[in-house]
Parts: C-alpha cells; structure tokens; sequence
C-alpha cells in the first residue's frame, strides 16, 4: 500500500467546489437530508476590496466558510475574508484543503510547520506532522513523523481516542472514518470505537471510500471485485453486487444493472429505480439533476424521475460537471465557463477554471491573471 506524507493545496492542484458538503461548526460531512446548496449572496463580497488585496496573486482558491486562501505573487499564501481583508498573513506555503469545522490549517514549509487557525485567524496550536489535516465531525488526521503512522487530533490539537495510531487513516466523513489495521480496512466512530472491524480489502490501486448518507461501499467479493453496500453497524443491506462502488448523493448512487447491460440509477434497497439508455453513463446527483454522458461526452441533464431536463448540444462541451449552487462547470475545449439549470451558458468558456461554485463564488484565471466571478458573473475582473 503506498503511503503519503500529507495532501496539501498549490497553484497546481485542484479542489471541486464543496463536494457537495458545506461544513460548519460540528456538522457532518454529509446528511440522509436532501438539500439544496444555498449560495452566499454576492452583495455580501466586496468584490472590489478583494481586487485589490489580490492584484499580482499567483493563484486564489475557492471561498468556504466565508475566507478564502490566496497565494501572492511572492509565493507567500494567506488567507482573506469576503471583504478583503487579511485574517491569515502571507507567510504560509500551503493550506490544507479550506476551513472547514471553523478551522483551516497552513503549513510553513521552511519550518516543516503545520499551523491551524480558527475563523478570526486565531492561531490555535501547531505540529511538524502532516496528513489529511482537514476537521471533520471535530477531529483531524494526522500522520507521525516519527512512526509513519496515523492518528487523530481534536481541535486543542491534542491526540484523540488515547492516542491510538493506525496503519492508514482518513478524514470523517458522516460520522465514520476510515481505517487500516495492517490487515485491512474497517471504520471508526466519533468515540474513536471501531465499530466495523478491518475486515475489508482496498480496490484496485486505491482506498474505499467513506460513509455517504448513511451507506459506505465496500468489497464482498475480493476475487472480481465486486462491491455492497454496508450501514455504520456493519451490516450489508442489500445482497446485490455491483463492479463500481460509487457513494450515494441524495438518496441515489449510479450503478452498471448487468441484468439489463446498462447504467442506472439505484435507490438504498439496491432496486434500480432510474435506468439509463444503453451506452449512456450516469454522475453523481446533485441539487436534483445528475449529469448523463454518451461515448465520454456530455449529452444533458436529468431528474429524479429519470426525465432529461436538459439537452446539450452535441458536440458543444467536451466535459460537464454535477450542479453547485445552481451552476455546472462546462469546458468547449478551449476554456470553462458555467451553464445554469436551464443549460443555457450564463458565464462564456473564456476561462481556466479548476473547480465549481462554492459560497457564491469561483476561482478562475484569465490571461494568465487570477480572480473571482459570482454566480450573476459579477466578478473581480470588473475592477
């Protein structure tokens, strides 16, 4: 199993916009409750402050929580609220993922130095080991600098669940995290109790993946690697097998019916209550709409009810991405802009675009220059 040390942002990397999940306080990092994201109200950025305070940037990143971190054109990254201001100096080299449980941690490379401040810029404790480093229902993961384990942290920084280390350990998510014993991998509660023993092998080339709505996938069938679905005791809930494992979004996860040779869409008792035409593939839903391609190329939109709600051209965008605050991240293969829930395109492909909406607002970059465009596309390059 490859290990890493830890996962950090730069100017190269990218991050999708929410991932569908805002994170506030101790809320999980998803709900059995469907709901649609809300953005920030544009009139709440001082679009014109945030100009300023990022003119020469070498790259911005995504707003969360109400800041965002920005990397200046000396290399230097800190963190600004929604009207410009600086509540993180530029002194930092990384910042890990964004704020999230209130919290965001920026690493000083010179110094090996991971630093985590609460939503004032209050610097709250520090530590020279890395890892996942992102809070989640309350506690990090982190990896030892010392023992190339993995172990947990609550928000004073100190070890959780008595310190106990793992193999390999990811962030909460829905109350559950992911562990590896050495032998395998099972899950954790937010007592740090392993209430799913690591009795479960790893797909191909990478880890499972987490608790979504209530549901993890996992493999049953390490032979063909075939997938089910478990609940946070552990029990499979349905008998069906499936080749892929994705998570469940709103009460829906796309699956291959190879009873029919087609994809679909599959409800929490395993029934497939959507089925795709053949050929046609199916993404996660989002705000109600999930995207359908054909042939890898993006063909439309539909709902819940299996209807297509919106065509897109053929041949007008060579990728499409799920919905976030009402807009879709679209590439004509030249450059991304946004369509909105009706397919029409509300912000031009004239951009280099590397994630989606997130609190009202996008990090793009035009001409080689970084800024922020709102969900009207309102934006910093106005001023």
């Amino acid at each position: 199993m490859k290990k890493i040390l830890f996962l950090v942002v730069t100017a190269a990397a990218a991050l999708t916009a929410c991932n569908g999940n805002k994170q506030t306080g101790n809320e999980t990092a998803d709900s059995t409750a469907v709901e649609t994201e809300q953005a920030a109200p544009e009139q709440a950025y001082d679009l014109e402050a945030i100009a300023k305070v990022i003119d020469g940037a070498e790259t911005v990143m995504g707003f969360s929580e109400g800041r965002a971190s920005v990397i200046n054109k000396d290399g230097n990254l800190g963190v600004i609220d929604t009207k410009g201001n600086v509540i993180i100096p530029f002194e930092y080299r990384y910042s890990v993922f964004r704020y999230s449980d209130g919290i965001i941690c920026c690493c000083k490379s010179s110094e090996d130095l991971w630093c985590y401040f609460d939503y004032d810029g209050k610097k709250l404790f520090e530590t020279h080991d890395g890892g996942p480093s992102q809070f989640r229902d309350g506690f990090a993961c982190k990896y030892s600098s010392q023992d190339g384990k993995y172990y947990f942290i609550d928000k004073e920084g100190k070890p959780a669940f008595n310190g106990k280390k793992w193999h390999w350990a990811e962030s909460f998510s829905d109350g559950m995290a992911l562990v590896n014993d050495g032998d395998g991998w099972g899950f954790i509660d937010t007592t740090g109790k392993l209430v799913i023993p690591c009795n479960y092998d790893s797909p191909s080339e990478r880890n499972p993946e987490g608790f979504h709505e209530g549901l993890a996938p996992v493999v049953i069938d390490p032979a063909y690697e075939r997938f089910g679905y478990i609940d946070k005791t552990g029990k499979q809930v349905f008998s069906r097998l499936l080749n892929a494992d994705s998570p469940y979004s709103e009460g829906l996860c796309s699956a291959y019916d190879k009873d029919n040779d087609r994809w679909g869409f599959m409800d929490k008792t395993g029934n497939f209550v959507i089925s795709l035409d053949q050929g046609v593939h199916g993404d996660t839903f989002r705000e109600g709409l999930a995207l359908i391609s054909k042939s890898g190329y993006p063909i439309g939109y539909i709902d819940k009810t299996g209807k297509q709600v919106i065509t897109l051209e053929e041949g007008a965008y060579k990728q499409a991405e799920p919905f976030h605050e009402g807009r879709a991240r679209v590439w004509d293969g030249n450059g991304y802009g946004f369509i909105d829930t009706t397919g029409k395109l509300v912000i031009p492909c004239s951009y280099k675009c590397y994630e989606g909406f997130c609190d009202g607002l996008v990090p793009v970059e035009k001409d080689g220059k970084p800024g922020y465009i709102g969900l009207n596309g309102n934006s910093t390059f106005d001023y």
